[in-house]
C-alpha cells in the first residue's frame, strides 16, 4: 500500500492513539488475574500478545481476559509476527513456568538479538536453541531468581517481573546498563493492580504477589510517543492542535518527555487537563538531547528537527539499531529524502543539520516495513509533499494513523 500525501495545515483535535506497551503488559497480567482490558488498541503488536497468552491458557472474550486453569504451555507453537515486546515478554515467562515453545516471528522480528535472555538463562535449567528465530525454547527456570544484562532490552526485565509474580515471588539482578527504565516502571505500575508489588533499588528488582486473584478493571492509556507524530505534523505544517486523553506526566523519564522537547525547539507545547497542546512557531531550534531511557522519542524529534536553526545532536541512540529498522539509518536516509542533511560518528549519536529556510524538498519514502519510520516521514510529507511505500506498516502500532490525520487536516489518498 502507498500513500500520496499533498501539502497541508494540520489543525483540530484527536484523540490520542491507545498505547501498545500499555496494553501489551495488561494482556500479559492476565495470567494474574481475570481482567477486562477497557480501550484496547487492535493492532498488529497487540493481537501478537493476545495469541501469545492464548497459548499459556489465556480465554478472551469481548476484551475480558482471564486464565482457565493454571499458567502452562497449550500452543507449542507462537507467532509473534513483529512484536518484540510481546517476544521479551513471553520468554522469561515460559522460563518460569516451565515447558517447550517454538517461537517465530516476521522479518523485522527474525532481526532482533536474543543474546541477553539466551546468555541469562543458559545453565539455568532452560534451553534457547538460537540467538535469534525462529527459536525453540524449553525447560523451566532453576531458582526464584535471574541475573540479566540490561542494554538490550528492559522488556526482558519487564518479562521476568510478570513472570515472579505469576510464582509468586522472584529477584532480578540488572547488570548495567540499563536502558529504557520508564517502561520498568510502567510494568510496575501495572502489576499494582493485579496485588504484585516490585521494590526497585539500584540494579536489582525484588517482586512479591500479595494479594489473591481478584477481578480487575483497567483503561490502556494514551501514548505520547505515538501522539508525537500528529503533534509534528502541526509544528510543521503551521498549525494547531490538541491531542486529548493522554494520561498525567510520570515521575520518571518517559515519553512524556516529548512535551517539553518540542517546547525547548521553540514550539508551543503544553499539557493541561488531559490535553496535550502544540501551535506552530516561525522558527524552531536544535536540542541536545539524550534518548537513551525514551529511544522511541528519536523518530518524534527528527522531523521538527529538520526544519530548526542549528544541528541538533540526539545522543544514547545506540538500540535504535536493532529496532524494526536500523532506525539511525533509517533515519537518515529520510531526512536525505527530503533534501535534510543528517549522519552518524559512531552509531550512537545522530546529527541533524536543520534547513531553517524550510526548504525541504517532496519526497518518495520507504518504510522500511518500520511503522514509526513512516509516521516520522509524514510530517515532512505533509509540508512539502510525498509519498510513502508500505504505509499499511503503521498497522503494527497505530491501524487509524492515516485515518486521523485526514479528520485534522491532512491531505492523504491512499492506494493499493
Amino acid at each position: 500500500m502507498k500513500v500520496r500525501v499533498e501539502r497541508s495545515i494540520i489543525t483540530g483535535a484527536v484523540r490520542a492513539p491507545r498505547s501498545k506497551s500499555h496494553a501489551i503488559r495488561l494482556i500479559f497480567a492476565s495470567l494474574l488475574s481475570p481482567v477486562e482490558i477497557i480501550d484496547l488498541p487492535r493492532s498488529d503488536d497487540v493481537d501478537a500478545a493476545i495469541r501469545a497468552v492464548k497459548a499459556l491458557g489465556v480465554s478472551v472474550n469481548n476484551n475480558i481476559f482471564g486464565l482457565v486453569g493454571n499458567a502452562s504451555i497449550k500452543n507449542e507453537n507462537i507467532y509473534l509476527g513483529g512484536s518484540a515486546t510481546s517476544l521479551r515478554i513471553l520468554i522469561p515467562v515460559i522460563a518460569v513456568i516451565g515447558g517447550k515453545v517454538n517461537i517465530d516471528g516476521d522479518h523485522s522480528l527474525r532481526r532482533r538479538p536474543l543474546n541477553a535472555i539466551v546468555q541469562a538463562l543458559s545453565g539455568r535449567g532452560v534451553k534457547i536453541s538460537s540467538n535469534r528465530l525462529p527459536a525453540t525454547v524449553e525447560g523451566r527456570l532453576d531458582d526464584t531468581w535471574i541475573r540479566i544484562a540490561g542494554w538490550e532490552s528492559s522488556q526482558y526485565i519487564s518479562g521476568f517481573m510478570i513472570a515472579f509474580c505469576l510464582s509468586g515471588s522472584g529477584k532480578i539482578y540488572i547488570e548495567p546498563p540499563i536502558v529504557s527504565r520508564s517502561y520498568i516502571y510502567l510494568t510496575k505500575e501495572v502489576l499494582m493492580d493485579f496485588g504484585c508489588y516490585s521494590e526497585i533499588s539500584g540494579n536489582t528488582i525484588e517482586v512479591e504477589r500479595r494479594e489473591k486473584i481478584r477481578f480487575v478493571r483497567a483503561k490502556v492509556e494514551g501514548d505520547y510517543a505515538l501522539a508525537s507524530f500528529y503533534a509534528a505534523s502541526a509544528l510543521t505544517t503551521g498549525g494547531r492542535l490538541e491531542i486529548l486523553d493522554l494520561p498525567e506526566p510520570k515521575q520518571y523519564i518517559g515519553d512524556h518527555l516529548i512535551v517539553e522537547i518540542y517546547r525547548n525547539m521553540g514550539a508551543e507545547s503544553i499539557y493541561v487537563d488531559k490535553t496535550w497542546i502544540v501551535s506552530a512557531s516561525s522558527q524552531y531550534r536544535a536540542v541536545d538531547v539524550d534518548i537513551e531511557d525514551i529511544p522511541d522519542l528519536g523518530l518524534s524529534i527528527a522531523p521538527l528537527a529538520a526544519i530548526s536553526n542549528g544541528v541538533t545532536r540526539i545522543k544514547g541512540a545506540g538500540r535504535l539499531k536493532i529496532k524494526e529498522s536500523d532506525r539511525i539509518a533509517s533515519i537518515i536516509s529520510v531526512l536525505d529524502s527530503f533534501g535534510v542533511r543528517a549522519w552518524t560518528n559512531n552509531d550512537s549519536e545522530i546529527f541533524i543539520e536543520g534547513r531553517s529556510n524550510n526548504n525541504v524538498k517532496p519526497a518518495e519514502i520507504s518504510c522500511m516495513n518500520d511503522h514509526r519510520v513512516a509516521m516520522m516521514a509524514t510530517p515532512l510529507a505533509l509540508k512539502a509533499g510525498g509519498t510513502i511505500y508500505g504505509a499499511e506498516c503503521v498497522n503494527k502500532s497505530n491501524p487509524r494513523f492515516w485515518e486521523d490525520l485526514v479528520s485534522i487536516g491532512g491531505r492523504v489518498r491512499i492506494e493499493e
